[in-house]
C-alpha cells in the first residue's frame, strides 16, 4: 500500500493537504500559502518619521513575527489616523489571509484597490484569497489586473498557473508558469525551485511522466534543501519502478536536510519504508515504520495523522512477513491514532484474516473497508473487492466471488483511465497490477491476466 498526503512548513507557517487526501485542491492551496510567506519575506519598511507609518511598520514586523492579533491592532491604529493608507490595508489583508479569514482579506484588499486601482500587488492580494476561496473565475480576473499593471510580476504569473491548472486548463498553467521563471531573477532560487514543483503537478495532470520527473529534479537541483521536491521526486521514482534511486533520493533529504520534527521525519522514513515494500525488503520496512512510531509524537492532529500512517505501514510489513496476528494488532493501532485512515486498515484487517484462516471476518473487514473508501479511490476500491471475492472463494460462496471479482476489474479499469491523483501518488504500483492479474485470471481473462502479471514482474513483484 502506498498513502499519499503532504505536509509543507513555508517559513514557520504549518500547512497540511487536505485531509480528506480526495483532491489536489490542498497543493495548489499550500503554494497559494507559499506564495503569501514569500510576499512577507521580500516586504521592506522604509524608515518614515510619521506615526501611521510607524505603525504599518510596526503591524508588518509583528506579522512576520507571527503575532497576528497584535498586527492587526497596529494596523487599525494606522487606518485610524490615515484611512486611505494602501499599505495599512494591505497589511490587513495579509494578516487576515494568514489567519485563514479569506472574505476579510479580500474587503481588505478591494479597499486597497479603490485607493490604489493600478497596484499590482493589491490586485494580487485580491486574487490569491479568491483562489484560497477557490472562486477560481474571479481569481483570474484578478490576477489578470495585476498583471497588466506589471506584466513581470513573477508571483502573480506562478499563482496564475496554480489557477488554470485548478480549471483543468493545463496547457495554459504550463505557459504561465514558464512566464513565471521568466520573469524571475536568476538568483531567487527558492521560487525558481517551488515553480518546478508546482509544474510538475501539471505535468502529472497531463500524464507526461517523463517530464514530471525532469521538473522535480529541476527543483532539486536549483534548491538542494527543498523538502517537497525530494518527496515528490522519490515518490515519482517509486511510481516509475526505479527503486534504487526512489530510495537514494529520501537518503538525499535524510542526510542534506535532516529533518528532526515528528511530522517531517516521519513523512520521509514512512515513504521509504513504502518503497522497501515494494522491493521485498519487508524486516527492513519493518525497522523504518518501528523507527517512526518511536518518535516523540505529541496528540497533535498532524502527528497523530503520522503516527497512524507508521502504524498502517506497519502493519502491511507484518502481511508480507506473516506474522498476520501482529498485523491485525497495528491496523488497529493505527485506526485509533487516526480515524481517516480506517478504510486501509479495515483492508489491511481483512487480508490479515485472510491470513490467520478467519474467512467470514475477513469478508466482514473488506465489507467495511468498501462501505468507507470515497467512491473516486478506484485502485484500493479494487484491492477490496478481491480481497472480498478471495473470502467469498474460500467459503464456497463461488458466484458471489465471481461477482466481487467483476467489480474488482470495473474498479480496476477505472483506476487505469481516471487515477486518483488527489488520495495516492501512484497508486499503480506492483501490487496493483499483480492483484488485477489474480482477478483477470480468476475471471478466465487468461491473456489479460498475463498482461498484468508482466507489468507487476517489470515492477518487481512475482507471479
Amino acid at each position: 500500500m502506498h498513502f499519499f498526503n503532504k505536509f509543507y512548513e513555508v517559513k514557520g507557517l504549518k500547512v497540511s493537504e487536505s485531509t480528506s487526501m480526495s483532491s489536489t485542491v490542498g497543493f495548489w492551496a499550500v503554494f497559494a500559502l507559499l506564495l503569501l510567506a514569500l510576499a512577507a519575506s521580500w516586504a521592506t519598511a522604509s524608515a518614515v518619521e510619521d506615526t501611521a507609518e510607524d505603525l504599518i511598520d510596526m503591524g508588518l514586523e509583528l506579522y512576520q513575527n507571527r503575532s497576528y492579533q497584535e498586527a492587526l491592532k497596529a494596523y487599525d491604529q494606522a487606518l485610524f489616523l490615515s484611512p486611505d493608507d494602501v499599505r495599512a490595508w494591505m497589511g490587513k489583508g495579509k494578516v487576515f489571509s494568514a489567519l485563514g479569514d479569506y472574505n476579510q482579506s479580500i474587503l481588505a484588499y478591494q479597499n486597497a484597490t479603490r485607493i490604489s486601482p493600478d497596484d499590482p500587488e493589491a490586485w494580487f492580494g485580491v486574487g490569491l484569497n479568491r483562489f484560497l476561496l477557490q472562486d477560481l473565475n474571479d481569481s483570474l480576473k484578478a490576477l489578470d489586473r495585476a498583471l497588466e499593471m506589471d506584466g513581470n510580476y513573477t508571483r502573480a504569473w506562478e499563482l496564475k498557473s496554480a489557477v488554470l491548472a485548478q480549471m483543468g486548463k493545463n496547457d495554459e498553467a504550463l505557459e504561465a508558469s514558464k512566464r513565471a521563471r521568466m520573469t524571475s531573477g536568476p538568483s531567487d532560487t527558492e521560487m525558481l525551485s517551488h515553480s518546478w514543483v508546482s509544474e510538475s503537478f501539471i505535468l502529472r495532470q497531463m500524464g507526461r511522466d517523463g517530464e514530471l520527473l525532469a521538473a522535480l529534479e529541476n527543483a532539486t537541483t536549483l534548491d538542494p534543501q527543498n523538502y517537497d521536491a525530494w518527496i515528490l521526486l522519490g515518490e515519482a521514482l517509486q511510481g516509475r519502478g526505479e527503486y534504487d534511486r526512489s530510495l537514494a533520493a529520501f537518503d538525499s533529504l535524510l542526510s542534506n536536510i535532516a529533518p528532526t520534527s515528528p511530522p517531517f521525519l516521519a513523512l520521509v522514513l514512512i515513504d521509504k519504508g513504502s518503497v522497501l515494500i515494494d522491493m521485498g525488503r519487508y524486516e527492513e520496512a519493518r525497522g523504518l515504520y518501528q523507527q517512526t512510531i518511536d518518535l516523540d509524537f505529541s496528540l497533535d492532529p498532524l502527528d497523530q495523522y503520522y503516527l497512524g500512517r507508521a502504524e498502517l505501514g506497519e502493519g502491511v510489513s507484518l502481511l508480507r512477513l506473516g506474522d498476520y496476528g501482529e498485523a491485525l494488532e497495528a491496523f488497529n493501532r493505527s485506526m485509533e491514532a487516526e480515524p481517516r485512515l480506517a478504510d486501509d486498515a479495515w483492508r489491511g484487517i481483512g487480508d490479515a484474516r485472510m491470513g490467520l484462516g478467519f474467512y467470514e471476518k475477513a469478508l466482514q473487514a473488506y465489507d467495511t473497508a468498501l462501505e468507507i473508501y470515497p467512491e473516486s479511490v478506484n485502485a484500493e476500491r479494487g484491492h477490496a473487492w478481491k480481497g472480498n471475492g478471495d473470502a467469498l472463494m474460500a467459503i464456497g460462496r463461488d458466484d458471489d466471488a465471481l461477482l466481487a471479482y467483476q467489480n474488482a476489474s470495473i474498479a480496476y479499469d477505472l483506476a487505469i483511465e481516471m487515477p486518483d491523483q488527489g488520495r495516492q501518488s501512484y497508486p499503480l504500483n506492483g501490487e496493483f497490477w499483480l492483484n488485477r492479474g489474480a482477478v483477470l485470471e480468476a475471471l478466465g481473462l487468461g491473456a489479460q491476466a498475463e498482461e498484468a502479471y508482466g507489468k507487476a514482474r517489470e515492477m518487481g513483484y512475482g507471479n
